[in-house]
């Protein structure tokens, strides 16, 4: 079961990019805005999984300290998911010829830490599936993989906001620019959650409780 939130949680993100993908390279907004209803429904499906891991974990045998590690893990997977679903809430909120106005450079960083988010998910996804059986350092391996990218996303999301503060005369007001910088914020906050689940399965891993 949790492998399939874990799944479900990939989903959410692996849509939204190719929400997003379809938003700037496709410039078809009305079609991304579909993908992003989807996403929506995505991170509906992974609340119900976890609400239903939650409750099987409260009523199984397993000691209060495993119940206790396994809920956290899987509320930080969740995450994932919000995050995501945020995200494509705030671009649906956006008028798409504003969002086209950044240029073309910016929107192709997006699409990179976008990407790069996916490629973090799917490394913990592989991670999750295979984690009772891999040895530590070939957890901290994986791990440190994910941490990698996370640092790229970091980058990418520095180099986002330098771009935009050389934006010179934007055809958008204050509350635009305000809902792109929380977008800004959110795509980059995805592969962060991955990366807090990453270092979650260390601590795991360390305490071998």
């Amino acid at each position: 079961m949790a492998i399939a939130h874990m799944q479900k949680t990939l989903e959410t993100v692996v849509e939204f990019e190719r929400g997003f993908t379809i938003y700037v390279e496709e410039k078809n907004p009305t079609l991304a805005l579909e993908i992003f209803q989807r996403v929506d429904q995505l991170e509906n499906e992974a609340d119900t999984l976890r609400r239903d891991i939650l409750m099987h974990i409260a009523q199984s045998e397993l000691s209060p300290q495993m119940r206790e590690d396994l809920s956290h893990l899987v509320k930080r997977i969740d995450r994932i998911a919000n995050t995501t679903d945020g995200a494509a809430r705030r671009i649906s909120g956006i008028n798409h010829e504003h969002f086209a106005a950044l240029g073309d450079n910016i929107l192709a960083k997006m699409v990179e830490i976008i990407r790069l988010s996916v490629e973090a998910t799917k490394i913990l996804f592989n991670l999750i599936k295979k984690m009772d059986d891999m040895l530590n350092r070939e957890t901290f391996r994986v791990c440190e993989k994910i941490q990698h990218i996370e640092h790229k996303c970091d980058q990418l999301h520095s180099t986002i906001y330098e771009m935009l503060n050389k934006l010179e005369l934007a055809p958008f007001n204050h509350f635009v620019a305000i809902q792109i910088s929380n977008f800004v914020d959110m795509i980059e906050t995805i592969s962060d959650k991955v990366e807090d689940v990453s270092d979650y399965i260390e601590v795991l891993k360390t305490a071998k409780r």
